[in-house]
């Protein structure tokens, strides 16, 4: 699928910050190994997501109407930095296609590999059909771009589809999740978070304290049965921890509606590896304390649409009992003039 002029500028500029992104984290391992080697030494390891932020504001390459916006930093589960931008794109514009086309440059650029586990999450039935139904055919160009970017060896998963630590380490898997099953109200209510048979490969034998013991010192945050804090706890075999340990790329289609409070901290509470937010309108909590923003790293006006011939007008058909075409055409003549009068008022 060929791309419009402006979906070309948006990428051009998501393979800016993912460069940018990827040498900012090359500093902060350096510094950070040196910390380690020379403990006495008063440093701090910097948020290379910040620092990938601050060079593009540097060279003007963010968007004007934001300029005033502060960069927003995000953390996961465990305290880690996670790089999370949004693409301001208005609705007709293409984001599923440009979502399909940031994951395969998220997955060569900032992964540097072409297996792994993306959680894909739309706001509501209608675009999860649609989703799923382009995604699952291997005509579609956006499971093409997919399959380019994973060698062929995609898997598009539901949530209660079985998984295995061999299909995230040999393929790229794709889960599609609607909002309402992330966005937790109680984690134990919820089937994403409970144990369950299908969830196979990730964790050790439930005897083998030991190894638990050492998974949760790198993942705190896994739900276990038992006591963390004592030698043990076993952790759940659940695709809520699976995700949590396989750190997944999270694509948040319409994402201004994923940005309550409660909807970020789960959603950053699958210790996520990257955060690609897509919506016509973006939304912001300054309110908060501290204030949460959201990263646009691209505005796209309706204008770059317009361009390109893709603005979408609504269509208002009026039924008539009568079959006569001079009537239709009266009506049609005297909307038309009442419109006229609308615009000249404005």
């Amino acid at each position: 699928m060929e791309l419009k002029d402006f979906q070309q500028e948006v990428l051009d500029c998501f393979d800016s910050y993912l460069d940018s992104l990827v040498d900012k984290r090359l500093n902060a391992l350096k510094i950070e190994n040196l910390i380690q080697a020379e403990p006495d030494l008063d440093l701090d390891v910097p948020d290379y997501t910040e620092k990938a932020w601050e060079a593009l504001t540097t060279i003007g390459a963010l968007p004007p109407s934001r300029a005033q916006i502060p960069f927003s930093p995000r953390k996961d589960g465990t305290g880690q930095p996670v790089p999370s931008v949004t693409f301001k794109i208005p609705t007709g514009g293409g984001k599923t296609l440009l979502a399909a086309q940031a994951v395969s440059r998220i997955m060569s650029k900032w992964i540097q590999t072409n297996h792994g586990f993306v959680l894909w999450i739309v706001p509501n039935e209608s675009i999860y059909t649609q989703t799923q139904k382009a995604l699952n055919n291997r005509e579609h160009p956006y499971r093409q771009i997919l399959d380019r970017a994973a060698a062929g060896k995609v898997k598009i998963l539901e949530k209660t589809a079985p998984l295995d630590r061999r299909d995230a380490e040999s393929h790229l898997c794709v889960m599609l999740l609607m909002l309402q099953s992330s966005n937790r109200q109680n984690k134990d209510s919820l089937k994403i978070f409970k144990d369950r048979g299908n969830v196979r490969g990730f964790f050790p034998t439930e005897d083998d304290f030991q190894a638990h013991s050492a998974i949760l010192d790198k993942v705190p945050n896994l739900d276990v049965y038992g006591d963390k804090s004592m030698l043990g706890c076993v952790i759940k075999d659940s695709l809520g921890n699976a995700l949590r340990v396989t750190r997944p790329v999270v694509v948040m289609d319409e994402g201004h509606k994923a940005f309550s409070r409660l909807a970020l901290d789960t959603l950053y509470g699958f210790n996520p590896s990257f955060v690609l937010e897509l919506s016509a309108t973006p939304a912001d909590r300054d309110k908060d304390t501290p204030p949460i923003y959201s990263n646009w790293l691209v505005d796209v006006r309706g204008t770059a649409l317009d361009k390109e011939e893709m603005i979408k007008l609504p269509i208002n058909v009026t039924v008539r009992g009568d079959d006569d075409w001079r009537d239709c055409l009266r009506a049609s003549f005297e909307h038309l003039n009442s419109l006229q009068v609308q615009a000249e008022s404005l």
